[in-house]
């Protein structure tokens, strides 16, 4: 009887023990769970990505200003391109533009124009050397026919009248052996071209100015006689493309630099328009 009140006294001692023992924590997933204290779980993940983010904005951008909903925040904004007019008028004073259609950066075939003395298509005689009350010179190659030419003469037109009352002379030379001065005046009256057409009837000086095609114009410095352009006027007539409007403005980018009494880089553009023939070239 004895024996079996102490058995039955150490089963409830037992008992009592496993009731008060903490229950060991599960392996896996809920570990991490059980031992890290609610605050900790509770609070919001630190918004690193948000705050590097906004640190790599321009320092311009007002702190309070609201961010686009689309905005990916786990990097720095793509910099805005300033606009096209902003960008030419920080330019240096040279040709601050450059085309997908077109070669830059090539060297003059000459420095420095010599003197000449021109007939145009009515007969008036042009001497360049005496050209002293312009400030600026402008000598654009021609040819009858050429399409490019043609299309482009609109073009000649507007920076003609623009510009001539500023004080830049406008002329342009016909070194054709074939095209007569009667042709040359009948296709100037057809498109309206005021400007004189110079005839170069043994093409002696079309051919040591290393010009290449019709359109072609050189922006020249009277009294020093440098040139300082030499290539389109622009881009908008191109071989089997022609715009609207034209995008880049080669002439009046040098044109507005020089009237602004700015020293300017000479430049090269390869040009674009019908392929001029000199006999003595090779």
């Amino acid at each position: 009887m004895l024996t079996r009140l102490m058995i039955a006294a150490s089963a409830c001692v037992l008992a009592a023990a496993c009731s008060n023992e903490t229950p060991a924590p599960a392996m896996g997933a809920d570990t991490a769970s059980a031992t890290t204290p609610a605050a900790a779980v509770d609070a919001p993940a630190p918004a690193t990505a948000t705050a590097s983010a906004e640190a790599a904005l321009p320092a311009a951008t007002p702190a309070s200003a609201p961010m686009p909903a689309e905005m990916d925040h786990s990097a720095a904004p793509t910099p805005v391109a300033p606009p096209a007019a902003a960008s030419a008028a920080k330019a240096p004073a040279t040709v601050p533009y450059k085309s997908n259609a077109a070669v830059t950066n090539y060297s003059l075939p000459i420095a420095k124009i010599a003197n000449f003395k021109l007939k145009d298509q009515n007969g008036k005689t042009h001497e360049l050397y005496k050209i002293t009350d312009a400030k600026v010179i402008v000598l654009t190659m021609h040819t009858k026919g050429c399409p490019i030419g043609q299309q482009l003469m609109p073009d000649f037109n507007q920076l003609h009248a623009k510009y001539e009352p500023l004080g830049v002379r406008f002329l342009m030379m016909n070194s054709n052996t074939y095209d007569t001065p009667e042709m040359i005046a009948e296709e100037a009256t057809d498109f309206g071209v005021k400007i004189p057409i110079l005839k170069d009837p043994d093409q002696s000086v079309g051919e040591p100015l290393g010009v290449e095609r019709s359109t072609e114009s050189l922006v020249i410095e009277p009294g020093t006689w440098r040139i300082l352009y030499q290539g389109p006027i622009n881009d908008r007539v191109t071989y089997g493309r022609a715009r609207a409007k034209a995008e880049v403005h080669y002439a009046s980018a040098v044109l507005d630099a020089m009237l602004a009494g700015q020293a300017v880089q000479s430049s090269y553009v390869a040009p674009e328009g019908c392929i001029l023939t000199f006999d003595k070239r090779s």
